[in-house]
């Protein structure tokens, strides 16, 4: 189980706003399966690269793509693309020493439930234009939208003080 009190890696502090005095809330992840974690944040680090170049040549624009598209480039790429620190090292540690799952700690400002939700119609937005091949990156499998869905639920049903629930889908997302 990882620190609570490591708040500057949190996977989603790294699309949070800087900290401020809000209270923060634990949110208790249970049974993340490690090798789809590790999966999800591939396709998203894919995701957010294709975002990031997009917005940053300016061909989002010149391109005949939907406007919401463009508009997605622009929030995902320039807002969201930034990296912060998340637990990488930790996740990759963990699959070395041969385990499927951990239980994880997160620290969030107690109002971030509405950030999260927005993230997570965003990355579903994203998901509908990769399946309609308007971007090179290939739409999430099944498994990842699930454990998107199951992570973020997370998020928002601990922040509205809500008990956590354990991951009971697949341990590996299968080709």
């Amino acid at each position: 189980m990882t620190h609570p009190a490591d708040q500057g890696s949190a996977a989603l502090g790294r699309f949070a706003p800087p900290p401020s005095a809000a209270p923060l809330v634990e949110v208790h992840l249970l049974g993340v399966p490690l090798h789809v974690m590790r999966a999800s944040r591939e396709h998203h680090d894919g995701l957010m690269r294709e975002f990031r170049i997009l917005a940053l040549s300016g061909q989002a624009e010149e391109h005949d793509l939907p406007r919401r598209l463009v508009e997605l480039v622009q929030i995902l790429g320039q807002q969201y693309g930034t990296r912060r620190d998340r637990r990488d090292a930790e996740l990759e540690v963990a699959i070395a020493a041969g385990r499927q799952v951990m239980d994880h700690v997160e620290v969030v400002p107690a109002a971030a439930s509405e950030a999260v939700v927005r993230l997570g119609a965003l990355m579903e937005e994203a998901d509908s234009y990769c399946r309609q091949a308007l971007l090179m990156t290939l739409p999430r499998p099944a498994v990842l939208r699930r454990f998107g869905d199951w992570y973020i639920g997370q998020f928002v049903d601990q922040l509205a003080g809500r008990s956590a629930v354990r991951w009971d889908g697949p341990l590996r997302v299968e080709v």
